[in-house]
């Protein structure tokens, strides 16, 4: 439901963004066509003043023509549509096209303007009635129209047949600083959510991992409340051997829980690198075979654990590498088949020595593999293993990797379904 919203929210921001970047870049095409036109639009009417000036000349032949000046408080623009309607008016001479286009051409090119460009000749309705030559001017720039007569009835403008070059040129800059943003701010939003999807998945599997180790204590204290009620109601002070019984299992379920809590909290030291490790150079032959016997208990199935020592000594803290083994002891047998069969064995290299525990139980899947380690991680497959007859809530298996990770090394799982798992134990060799 939150990511949907921050997605929601996301795309409408980045559409905002989108749209308002988009309105930039119009209203900057625009103002940069206007400048076009309007520069365009000067250089043309100069060159219908100085075709309109030659033409009196030639038409006047020594008669003396009232023109227009383009100076005091007379436009230049003002002039060439006052000297074009008195010399239609009076000598009929229409204005030159191909003359404009000629001083056009100079007068671009002096501005730095692309010289592609068709002079029209149009009417009130801004009809084309003529033009210089016979080029579509449907995807041209026009300019701004000016006047050849006193009634407004015609005029001239200008098509810049290929203004594009000149505006790539001048927006180019503009178009790679949006792409840069927008790529950015594509790179943000994408991260955005990638971590809003990863922290509703860690809160899930926090909720997961939360109910797991609820349930799990609780069957501990349900049998501790049970055993103490039953000694405190005073119904077995004659029964020596069912009294010592409950006893027995409230010592039991009591260190069960402390040994989860003292699990917990050496977990979170060693994430916090609170942890002051004791490593010494330890024999690992009689801490694995006191294990082997602490763990037969624990199952009703056939076990059969074989060892292969071909080193016996490693440099590690002796409570923690056993409790690492423990656990991994304790998982061979969870997920184990009917028979049990369990290979430890040791293999030294240059840097490492390589504790490995092999079963031959159900299998860890590859997807499992990803996220065993996880102090999160098992909860998310929590009741799928207990619906499965297993118990437990993985915080096993982070705990021997914290306590590798503390050691210098590291732990890695080697698995095929349902046929084995080993785990490997690097434990190094120096301090």
């Amino acid at each position: 439901m939150h990511r949907n919203r921050y997605r929601n929210v996301s795309i409408i921001s980045a559409a905002a963004v989108l749209l308002l970047l988009a309105l930039y870049m119009w209203m900057t095409y625009r103002s940069v066509s206007k400048d076009i036109s309007e520069r365009a639009s000067n250089q043309l009417t100069w060159a219908m003043f100085y075709e309109s000036y030659q033409r009196a000349e030639f038409v006047t032949t020594g008669d003396t023509l009232s023109l227009p000046q383009a100076r005091g408080n007379l436009s230049l623009a003002s002039s060439v549509e006052g000297m074009n309607d008195a010399l239609s008016c009076k000598y009929q001479s229409e204005i030159s096209l191909d003359t404009v286009a000629l001083f056009v051409d100079s007068l671009l090119s002096i501005a730095h303007i692309n010289r592609d460009v068709t002079i029209q000749e149009i009417d009130a309705t801004k009809k084309v009635i003529r033009q210089n030559n016979n080029r579509s001017t449907s995807w041209s720039l026009l300019t701004k129209p000016v006047s050849i007569r006193r009634n407004q009835s015609k005029a001239i403008r200008l098509a810049l047949n290929n203004p594009y070059p000149e505006l790539a040129q001048k927006l180019s800059p503009l178009f790679l600083i949006s792409a840069i943003i927008l790529g950015f701010f594509a790179i943000i939003i994408f991260q955005l959510l990638r971590f809003i999807t990863e922290q509703e998945q860690i809160a899930e599997l926090r909720n997961d991992f939360s109910y797991a180790m609820v349930h799990d204590m609780k069957s501990p204290l349900s049998s501790i409340i049970m055993g103490a009620h039953f000694l405190h109601s005073g119904k077995v002070d004659d029964k020596p051997q069912i009294k010592e019984k409950y006893y027995s299992i409230i010592e039991d379920e009591a260190e069960h829980l402390l040994t989860l809590v003292n699990k917990l909290l050496t977990i979170s030291k060693l994430e916090n690198k609170k942890l002051i490790l004791n490593k010494l150079d330890i024999n690992l032959e009689p801490i694995i075979d006191d294990l082997i016997e602490k763990t037969k208990p624990k199952t009703t199935k056939p076990l059969k654990v074989t060892t292969d020592l071909k080193t016996k000594n490693i440099l590690a803290d002796e409570q923690y590498i056993t409790e690492a083994i423990s656990n991994l002891l304790d998982n061979a047998i969870k997920y184990s088949k009917d028979n049990i069969e369990i290979k430890i064995s040791t293999i030294d290299t240059d840097k490492y020595v390589l504790l490995k525990v092999r079963d031959n139980g159900i299998g860890i899947s590859k997807e499992e593999q990803q996220v065993i380690f996880d102090k999160f991680g098992r909860a998310a497959i929590h009741e799928k293993n207990r619906k499965g007859g297993v118990s437990g809530f993985g915080l096993g298996l982070n705990y021997v990797d914290q306590v590798m990770q503390a050691h210098g090394g590291k732990v890695t799982v080697s698995s095929e379904k349902d046929n084995y798992s080993e785990f490997t134990l690097y434990i190094p060799k120096n301090v």
